[in-house]
């Protein structure tokens, strides 16, 4: 059986250098109810709208994808507005290393679910021993355009501690 790390677990884990989250801008109010709060980075890749019937998922399997994301990198200081049926990959700020007896949970914050803007669909785990940026499955299922903000919380990171050893993902 899993459980869920406590705030104090969490401090230890990054003060011992297992666990990196990096950077976390205001440790208080990121870290607590036994959670780490991300933030929103400032590229985003938007799935483009194409006059065709169909992406092949088996093309992007094989190493060969077809270019259907377009990059947008926004000013820090600025915004973009998510609208009704918009979908993105947008990286979180902060970079992370989950150490190999944890595994992460990655969720939206409630206050954007509420709006109708889901952080992710398919890709909420957060495999042990995974080093480098999280990168969520951002989509506007509201009925109004939803502006987001650079460095905004917006996704919540939950850790488990893993009993036992995992075999190791060697998937993209």
């Amino acid at each position: 059986m899993m459980a869920v790390l406590a705030d104090d677990q969490i401090f230890e884990f990054l003060k011992s250098g297992e666990l990196i989250v990096h950077p976390i801008l205001d440790a208080s109010e990121q870290i607590r109810g036994g959670r780490i709060d991300l933030r929103l980075d400032n590229a985003l890749y938007f799935i483009k709208r194409f006059e065709r019937e169909f992406y092949d998922p088996m093309a992007y399997i094989e190493r060969k994808p077809e270019r259907y994301v377009e990059e947008r990198i926004i000013p820090y200081s600025g915004r973009f507005v998510l609208h009704p049926h918009d979908y993105a990959l947008a990286p979180l700020f902060e970079f992370v290393r989950i150490p190999e007896n944890l595994v992460g949970r990655l969720d939206g914050r409630s206050s954007l679910g509420r709006l109708g803007v889901v952080v992710h669909s398919t890709a909420g785990a957060v495999d042990p021993d995974y080093s480098g940026p999280l990168i969520m499955e951002l989509m506007n299922h509201g009925m109004l355009p939803v502006v987001l903000y650079p460095l905004m919380r917006i996704a919540t990171l939950t850790l488990l501690d893993l009993r036992g050893k995992a075999r190791k993902y060697e998937g993209k």
